[in-house]
């Protein structure tokens, strides 16, 4: 089991490096393919892209605290509807 987890830790490194050596070297060769205006535009896509998929992950976290409020608070009134229906039980079985 030890080993698997090893296995998968060198496998998982050696692809992030080699996507970390592409996504670093392609820009480089681009400097030397493109026109100025074309690095301009592409510069530009790939901050509205960084920008968009910041939003996005932004938008989903929030979401995701808003759902974890509205759960604890419905716990919170659950518990209190319980509390509620044993204090009649009793008052009831007095």
């Amino acid at each position: 089991m030890k080993i698997n987890n090893i296995i998968k830790s060198i496998a998982l490194s050696i692809a992030a490096l080699a996507v970390g050596f592409i996504a670093i070297s392609l820009p480089f060769n681009l400097f030397s393919t493109l026109s100025s205006d074309a690095m301009h535009i592409i510069f530009i896509s790939e901050l509205i892209l960084y920008f968009a998929i910041g939003m996005i992950f932004l938008v989903f976290k929030d979401k995701q605290k808003q759902e974890k409020v509205k759960m604890q608070k419905r716990h919170e009134q659950r518990s209190q509807k319980i509390e509620q229906v044993k204090r009649e039980w009793i008052d009831i079985a007095a």
